[in-house]
């Protein structure tokens, strides 16, 4: 097994498994192979409202009906969990604590209102609305104030105001991002629990990831990412944004568009290895005219490069 390369699918458990979803899982699962790397499956379920254990069972159900078998994860096991992010939350608060130490994040005190009301000012002057760097030098008469007042603090890393962040794609090429344009973002809300972009970081750089694959709705958290790992340290792993699957109406997939969900395809009768054959060539397209693979085949052939 290559150790040098690993990639990972990282489902929400917010619903049954979507086709998208599982075309993103077989294309890691396709490169994994094809490299003799090591694919990793974990569970990002810090979205306390909507994360359901039987969402999570339908997502491992629904990969092993099509014979996406991982390496290491959540039920496999393996030297870097657990594979739930809600039981992940000791590693996220000694990394955001190193962070605060460093004075590369800090807390911020401002209320929902106060952050909307200057959004509409920015979008008023044809500004991009970020934040304002507020509560980034707060004096301890100011934060002892805000503290009387009962207000929960988020926790916002501090941005570079200038550069860029600039990466190269698999799929896309160079792409680069103006730092003025992110401005100072939360990584832990209010309530204690990290965003998205900082679990996300956290757990890829412990676990190993070499090569992150996912959907380009997710190209616009890239900047933001790459300024956490470099915040901390990390290497930053190699990116590849695939194109999302849309409907006859050119929008993403959604419950409109009728069966989306895999379990769905399984109930009507299509076979697994007729899902994965069809999946595989939604984004990718193999050397000449042959439209059928095998399993054997797709590991063989598949390539990001024709991505």
């Amino acid at each position: 097994m290559n150790k040098e390369f690993k990639v990972r699918f990282a489902p929400s458990p917010t619903g049954p498994f979507h086709i998208g979803g599982a075309r993103s899982a077989l294309f890691n699962w396709l490169v994994a192979r094809h490299q003799n790397g090591k694919f990793l499956v974990r569970i990002e379920d810090t979205d306390l409202a909507r994360s359901t254990r039987e969402s999570e069972e339908n997502i491992k159900k629904a990969m092993k009906w099509l014979g996406l078998y991982w390496d290491e994860g959540i039920d496999v096991g393996g030297e870097n969990g657990p594979y739930r992010q809600t039981e992940r939350l000791p590693l996220y608060n000694a990394a955001v604590q190193r962070l605060l130490e460093e004075g590369k994040a800090y807390y911020c005190y401002c209320s929902a209102d106060e952050l909307e009301e200057s959004r509409k000012e920015q979008l008023k002057e044809g500004k991009t609305p970020i934040y304002n760097n507020h509560c980034s030098h707060l004096t301890k008469k100011q934060i002892e104030q805000y503290k009387s007042e009962g207000r929960k603090p988020a926790i916002r890393l501090r941005v570079p105001k200038d550069g860029v962040f600039a990466f190269d794609d698999m799929v896309r090429g160079h792409v680069e991002f103006q730092a003025a344009g992110v401005g100072d973002f939360i990584i832990v809300k209010s309530d204690g629990i990290p965003v998205y972009n900082f679990a996300v970081v956290i757990d890829d750089a412990s676990m190993g990831i070499t090569h992150v694959i996912r959907a380009e709705e997710h190209l616009s958290n890239t900047p933001r990412q790459i300024a956490i790992y470099q915040a901390l340290g990390y290497k930053i792993p190699k990116f590849g944004h695939i194109s999302l699957i849309l409907g006859s109406d050119h929008k993403k997939m959604s419950k409109r568009h009728g069966a989306t969900s895999v379990d769905e395809y399984r109930k009507m009768g299509y076979l697994p290895d007729a899902v994965v054959n069809y999946l595989a060539l939604l984004g990718w397209s193999p050397k000449g005219e042959r439209e059928i693979f095998s399993r054997e085949e797709l590991i063989s052939e598949f390539s990001m490069k024709r991505v």
